[in-house]
């Protein structure tokens, strides 16, 4: 029964064109950078975004990155897409949630379309930093960010929540400080804080961008 709300939720992810505001209007997609040429799930602890920040900042070297979930009530599947400038994706990794299905995962050169992550999983209801999975990159010329963009697949980029509900992500200047930034010296957005809500009269020309 699990595996099929998850498949249900992978569907979701892949082919709707039409957006419902789920029950997570504030989330926002941390990710964490660790000098490593391998991690599993567990290796960016303690990082909580709380307590302890993920890390932003980086030397030109091997490293893993991480991509979370934060301020949500309860999540089921995520879908971004990565852009790695100067960097060489060696390999990802997709399995650090329950049940855990990926329709499409990053791959070079990375951007809208190869750097795109859609994945679903078991109902997580939990407000705590939800790990996704990481990626793992080398340096290849001149590294610069590891950046989100949007998604050339159906909603861009959104989170569903564990009723198939959609909250959007969108490419304001507001909306860009809830997604992650991992940079070769500063310039690194950790996404830990959350925004405002997306206004309710924005929902339709945000859903119509991604139809």
């Amino acid at each position: 029964m699990r595996y099929a709300s998850v498949a249900m939720a992978l569907m979701a992810l892949c082919v709707s064109a039409t957006a419902f505001a789920g029950l997570n209007p504030q989330v926002t997609l941390p990710l964490h950078a660790k000098l490593s040429s391998f991690e599993p799930c567990t290796g960016y602890a303690p990082v909580d975004c709380a307590t302890v920040l993920p890390t932003v900042d980086v030397p030109a070297a091997p490293i893993a990155v991480f991509l979370f979930v934060y301020n949500h009530h309860n999540v089921a599947g995520v879908q971004t897409a990565f852009e790695w400038p100067g960097w060489s994706l060696t390999f990802g990794l997709w399995d650090c949630q329950g049940g855990q299905l990926f329709a499409t995962a990053p791959a070079n050169p990375g951007g809208p379309t190869a750097g795109t992550i859609t994945t679903a999983f078991n109902c997580v209801n939990t407000t705590s930093l939800l790990v996704v999975g990481r990626i793992h990159l080398v340096p290849a010329g001149q590294p610069g960010c590891v950046n989100q963009v949007q998604s050339s697949f159906p909603n861009g980029i959104h989170v569903l929540d564990c009723s198939q509900g959609t909250d959007l992500i969108s490419d304001s200047p507001l909306d860009r400080q809830r997604l992650g930034k991992v940079c070769v010296g500063p310039g690194g957005n950790t996404a830990c804080s959350p925004v405002a809500a997306v206004e309710s009269s924005t929902w339709g020309s945000i859903k119509a961008s991604y139809n």
